[in-house]
């Protein structure tokens, strides 16, 4: 999960380091497997992986911060990609 955590901020990084629309364009394909990734991983760890840890209640607890996080960056992911809102 960690590993997928850091897939997604690492993608993240080379989308917000592109300089043209181009550029982000290339990476779009990447940026969206990532983010796929990521939502398969977290609907995984709700449908089975939390049920097995019923007594170890820290360690569900560490998951649970894992997956927040997890999901936090899939939102920013999500919000860098929509167009700059207009100037009013």
């Amino acid at each position: 999960m960690d590993a997928q955590t850091k897939a997604m901020r690492d993608m993240h990084e080379k989308m917000m380091a592109a300089k043209t629309p181009e550029e982000r364009s290339a990476l779009m394909a990447e940026h969206m497997k990532t983010m796929q990734d990521g939502m398969t991983m977290m609907n995984g760890m709700s449908a089975g992986g939390m049920k097995s840890m019923k007594g170890d209640m820290s360690m569900h607890h560490q998951m649970m911060e894992k997956r927040m996080e997890m999901m936090g960056a899939s939102m920013q992911m999500m919000m860098d990609r929509l167009p700059p809102a207009p100037a009013k």
